[in-house]
């Protein structure tokens, strides 16, 4: 990445405002706002660096070969997006499904559900997370996510319903689990993270990777996943924050991550 590039970028983001109070996560943060959750079609495609075609069942066909992000090659990639309204996947018309493509967009943003009444469809995940008395709570999200593989024939799928963040008790790692249906269970890990209190709300920003989630176990049983290569980054943004703070901010993380690209690169 271009020094020169780097810089006017890092120009910009401190032109976009003062930052507003923040620190470490503070007694009795609370989450609301939204969640920009972007993926890496590129890494979602090779995660794992060859694969066997199945048939729809998993059955091996026989054939094999590496992965790349090209038309009949891909290892998986989400084809599909639902929102706030979306209450639940029905076998078999929202699995099969035939061929498709990855979705156009690399960037979604998520609603944040509410505390105490669910603000969505059914089978959402209410937020109840607080730094102090529930600071391994939910963060639930309007969002739910088909994901799909070229090697699986001819295109079943599966759903990840109704998206939550949550720090796990068991190993103190932010993950983004799937709270329903039947794929539910952790996807990925968060790394990279900055966690902090802006103005009574959490700020949250990481890069994510399958990590050891129930998800990463499971498909690992179908190839050499890579449980360290990063997949995308997602930040939840209080809503407080005005415009200027929320342009240094996603400047900073912006940076950052194409530091670490480069690095790894």
């Amino acid at each position: 990445m271009n020094r020169c590039f780097l810089s006017a970028l890092l120009l910009i983001c401190l032109s976009a405002g003062t930052r507003p109070v923040s620190a470490a996560v503070t007694a009795n943060t609370t989450a609301d706002g939204t969640v920009t959750f972007s993926y890496d079609r590129a890494a979602w495609a090779t995660v794992a660096p060859s694969a066997a075609y199945t048939t729809i069942s998993g059955a091996p066909t026989g054939t094999s070969g590496p992965t790349a992000d090209a038309t009949g090659q891909r290892w998986m990639y989400p084809d599909r997006f639902e929102g706030t309204s979306w209450v639940a996947a029905s076998y078999p018309a929202n699995y099969l499904t035939g061929v498709t493509q990855p979705l156009a967009d690399a960037v979604f943003t998520l609603a944040v559900n509410t505390y105490g009444t669910n603000s969505f469809a059914a089978n959402h995940k209410i937020t109840d997370y607080n730094s102090t008395t529930n600071p391994y709570g939910y963060i639930g999200l309007g969002a739910s996510f088909r994901i799909t593989s070229d090697f699986n024939e001819p295109g079943a799928s599966v759903w990840w319903e109704h998206l939550a963040l949550q720090k796990d008790s068991t190993d103190n790692i932010w993950k983004i689990l799937a709270t329903s249906g039947a794929g539910q269970g952790t996807i990925f890990e968060l790394t990279n993270v900055t966690e902090e209190t802006i103005n009574g709300s959490l700020h949250l920003s990481g890069d994510y990777i399958f990590g050891n989630t129930d998800w990463y176990n499971f498909l690992q049983g179908n190839g050499d996943t890579d449980p360290n290569k990063i997949l995308g980054h997602i930040e939840l943004m209080p809503a407080g924050v005005p415009e200027p703070s929320r342009l240094l901010l996603a400047g900073l993380g912006a940076i950052s991550l194409l530091l670490r690209r480069k690095r790894a690169a």
